[in-house]
């Protein structure tokens, strides 16, 4: 019996919240599963608005940026999306989403 391989949903943990901005949204974060550039996260606002967040950039080190992150590794992530400003994320917070088409 063959079984399909099952690509890995990305989720990471909040250690930061760096930038929260309008459109955009700097963490760093803990990785708990493989997270590609592009990732989507739908989240919803204290308010009851849905938030939906893309990965645009992953960065392991200052001038270091990567297309995809691991665990347990940690890495800063930007994500950006209408509304990101009206999500109250803090540390521990755990964010789970759908990794793009390889």
């Amino acid at each position: 019996m063959t079984v399909p391989y099952v690509d890995p949903q990305p989720e990471v943990q909040i250690v930061e919240v760096d930038i929260l901005g309008t459109d955009l949204l700097a963490i760093v974060v803990r990785c708990l599963a493989t997270t590609r550039l592009g990732a989507r996260f739908h989240c919803v606002s204290p308010h009851g608005r849905a938030v939906d967040l893309t990965l645009t950039e992953i960065r392991r080190y200052p001038r270091v940026t990567v297309t995809e992150v691991d665990p347990p590794h940690a890495a800063r992530l930007v994500l950006t999306g209408t509304g990101a400003s009206e999500l109250h994320l803090h540390a521990r917070d755990v964010l789970q989403g759908i990794n793009p088409v390889a």
